[in-house]
């Protein structure tokens, strides 16, 4: 691999949790990338003794895999969480970071294509593509496209990103790792794709690329019962009973107006103003998908990241 897995450009962090029946799909079409300039930092939240031969059996053929099983559950938040943190523990030179999923399949251009992206222009944070939903007896592809490009107003984008944005496509995109450290990857509360990326809209640009690169599986239906049981092993913090849009401003109050993290992209007061936007965006989508049910995804298309 002539060296590269020793300061790769791009790190992929994969929170795997027991599907050893698709790991292997997915780790060829990571490592079968055209870029192969990259490494793949593996954290594993409990799964089952055949996903970790799994993964073994290909970290022994291929120094660009890290493996490491945690000792306790953390659950996806937690999980999702520490995929990024060993990255950059391991890789803190990597400029790029993306998250991968232990079930869908990345298209070998896929980051042949979004790198040049990022690459092109430092106002960009984010670049994402098209995918194709994978049902056990169908495929479908996702329409719509949200795109931030020349975008100067960060309220636009915030407004933008909240009210028509599918957070959880965008999510598997190939992020610039300061910008995401910036937002504060991911955090204890419920729909923490859309807070994340609400919060990185206000830092830079998201581009959408027009080819189809990414597999997504369908998965369970949507609910905020099932992600308080999937994010929070045991008892979830009790403000994940709140309002998502309610959870997402408050963080965003903290972390731009009262702690600065925003600077210089977004200032105390213009971090004050986009939270309450926050708060009014996330109250226009909710009404408006009240008032529109049948455009809502219905069943296995509803999966929990598609938010």
């Amino acid at each position: 691999m002539s060296g590269q897995a020793a300061a790769p450009r791009v790190v992929f962090g994969l929170p795997a949790y027991n599907r050893p029946d698709a790991l292997a799909r997915t780790l060829e079409s990571l490592l079968s990338q055209t870029c192969d300039d990259l490494a793949i930092v593996i954290v594993d939240d409990g799964s089952s003794a055949d996903a970790r031969a799994i993964v073994e059996s290909y970290a022994a053929r291929d120094p660009r895999i890290t493996y490491e099983p945690n000792r306790v559950r953390l659950g996806m938040v937690g999980n999702w969480r520490l995929a990024f943190e060993r990255a950059r523990a391991l890789y803190p030179r990597s400029e790029y970071f993306a998250w991968a999923s232990d079930h869908d399949v990345w298209h070998p251009r896929w980051l042949e294509t979004l790198l040049p992206v990022l690459d092109g222009d430092r106002r960009a944070v984010l670049a994402y593509p098209h995918c194709l939903r994978m049902y056990p007896h169908d495929r479908r592809l996702i329409h719509g496209s949200f795109d931030t490009a020349g975008v100067a107003a960060a309220r636009r984008r915030l407004k933008g990103t909240i009210i028509e944005l599918a957070a959880g496509n965008a999510i598997y995109g190939l992020f610039r790792a300061t910008a995401l450290a910036q937002a504060g990857v991911f955090r204890p509360v419920l729909l923490p794709d859309r807070q994340l990326l609400s919060e990185l809209s206000l830092l830079g640009e998201f581009r959408q690329v027009p080819d189809v690169l990414w597999y997504r599986e369908a998965s369970g239906p949507f609910s905020h019962p099932r992600q308080r049981q999937m994010f929070f092993p045991g008892r979830a913090p009790l403000h994940t009973w709140l309002p998502p849009g309610v959870q997402h401003a408050a963080l965003l109050l903290w972390d731009f107006a009262v702690r600065g993290r925003g600077r210089p992209a977004c200032g105390r007061l213009s971090g004050a103003a986009s939270a309450a936007a926050l708060l009014w965006y996330s109250a226009t989508r909710a009404r408006r998908r009240r008032a529109a049910p049948s455009r809502r995804p219905r069943g296995p298309a509803a999966v929990e990241s598609a938010s």
